[in-house]
């Protein structure tokens, strides 16, 4: 009775392996690579992957573009350099992109100068369109908050004429103020002022454009997209006919959000005639992300399942797939190799490393993303073989034999024979060119030969199971515990074993 329990409980150690659980989530996810994914707040409140927010790209018409997205602020059209900046950055209560600049009033400005020495607009006279834009979300929109701000000077006939260009609010409106860059032929000092008819609202975000059209004179402002406020560059500031060249001035530089308290995004100077102001929630229809390679313990180890905490508004969706093997190297994104699934239950085994892939694609509009909070791995972890319950020694001349049971597992892969000259010491040499342990591969049983007769030798088995290196550059064989040690001593008396 004895022998038949023994029977059915020892395979029962090694086939049930460990149950674990690894946790994709928070502010770590263990990228490898994303492509148009952010972390940030979803619908619920959750720190989760999103498809990144759309924004702004230069383009051959872009002198300025700031987005005040994480890391080092810069003008995105590379045209200045930033010189300083007080602002912070915000990645919660944002626009577009991954920030917006965070503005604490009290002369906390960005100052940017014109890397070439030159105004913001080319040559001495610009003859083209040009657009000024921005996105703001005030506390307050007090008298003395600036937005915009460009100093500079023209030279006419010797006289320098100084100019500015300043956006900024009054009674919670806000004002353009264009200061000698229009002059007539006589050179006098000519002052353009747009003012705004809408108060401001605190704590919502609101869009600002300031459009010029070269072919009409026409200098128009718009809140939201709806006209607020037009004039034309001309004595009379309405539609004659005529207007007034714009002198570009000299080398100048670009003061944004002097005093200001609140954010700003999107800031940007374009050379044409902006129609659409409009964008798209999301930057792109789809965004990938993919995990680092996640060491699940054993090359034998297996993932039974994959949840994950999603949502999916209408016209969204994410597909998921997982990579299992014995490597750290990733596949092409579109190999075959990335096996596709459900979160739930799934069947994987085969490797020790683990990638997982999500693509989250937005509603055709761009305006609605899919969210991905975390994502749970539950895997059971191959732990290391129980070794031959039996281990038996026979003395020969110079020889042992050494027996064991079998292991009844599919999955073993061999058994390693230790051996010494003292209890518990296997890992010297034996002085006969042999050392300890020996690979016995998936036999149970092996002859050491080149012995010392007389001398006393201790032997204890390890079962082993061929597993995938921590580093992915090597297969190793992972022994569990040792046996119960044995012993014999060779003798000259003793009998040939073969």
């Amino acid at each position: 009775m004895k022998k038949i329990l023994l029977l059915f409980l020892l395979p029962a150690v090694s086939l049930f392996p460990v149950e674990r659980e690894l946790l994709l989530g928070g502010e770590d996810w263990k990228a490898e690579r994303i492509e148009n994914i952010e972390l940030n707040k979803n619908q619920a409140g959750e720190n989760a992957l999103v498809i990144r927010g759309g924004e702004y790209s230069p383009d051959s018409l872009t002198e300025l573009l700031v987005h005040f997205n994480e890391g080092t602020l810069t003008d995105s059209a590379g045209n200045f350099n930033v010189t300083e900046n007080k602002a912070s950055i915000s990645t919660g209560r944002k626009k577009y992109g991954s920030g917006a600049g965070l503005f604490n009033g009290e002369r906390e400005a960005v100052v940017l100068d014109r890397r070439e020495a030159r105004s913001i607009f080319p040559g001495k006279v610009y003859s083209g369109d040009f657009s000024i834009e921005f996105w703001i979300y005030g506390q307050n929109f007090t008298d003395s908050e600036t937005i915009f701000f460009f100093d500079s000077y023209t030279n006419r006939g010797g006289n320098l004429i100084p100019q500015f260009f300043k956006c900024y609010f009054q009674d919670r409106k806000v004002i353009w103020n264009i200061r000698n860059f229009f002059l007539p032929a006589d050179s006098s000092q000519f002052e353009l002022m747009l003012s705004g008819s809408r108060r401001l609202v605190p704590g919502k975000w609101s869009h600002h454009l300031l459009r010029y059209s070269s072919l009409t004179g026409l200098m128009e402002y718009l809140v939201d997209g709806i006209p607020d406020a037009s004039v034309y560059a001309n004595k009379a500031e309405r539609e004659t006919g005529e207007y007034y060249p714009f002198y570009s001035g000299e080398k100048g530089r670009i003061i944004i959000g002097d005093n200001f308290t609140g954010l700003i995004d999107e800031l940007r100077l374009k050379l044409a005639w902006v129609d659409d102001y409009r964008l798209s929630r999301f930057r792109d229809y789809s965004g990938v992300y993919i995990s680092r390679p996640l060491d699940i313990g054993h090359s034998k180890s297996s993932v039974f399942n994959i949840e994950a905490r999603a949502l999916v508004p209408g016209g969204t969706d994410i597909q998921y797939y997982y990579f299992l093997d014995d490597f750290k190297q990733i596949p092409p994104e579109n190999s075959p190799e990335w096996k596709k699934f459900t979160p739930g239950f799934i069947n994987a085994e085969g490797g020790r490393f683990l990638r997982i892939k999500a693509e989250l694609y937005s509603d055709g509009e761009m305006n609605s993303s899919p969210s991905v909070s975390w994502i749970k791995i539950r895997y059971d972890q191959k732990t290391p073989p129980p070794p031959p319950q039996t281990v038996r020694a026979e003395a020969g001349n110079g020889k042992v034999r050494v027996k064991w049971n079998e292991i009844a597992d599919p999955d073993l892969d061999g058994y390693y024979v230790y051996f010494g000259e003292r209890p518990g010491k296997y890992f010297g040499s034996s002085g006969g060119g042999l050392s300890s342990p020996i690979d016995a591969g998936k036999e149970n049983e092996i002859v050491i030969s080149n012995l010392e007769n007389g001398r006393i030798y201790y032997f204890s088995v390890v079962s082993y199971y061929n597993t995938a290196s921590s580093f992915g550059s090597a297969i190793i064989k992972e022994g569990g515990r040792f046996s119960a040690e044995t012993s014999a001593r060779p003798l000259a008396s003793g009998g040939d074993i073969r």
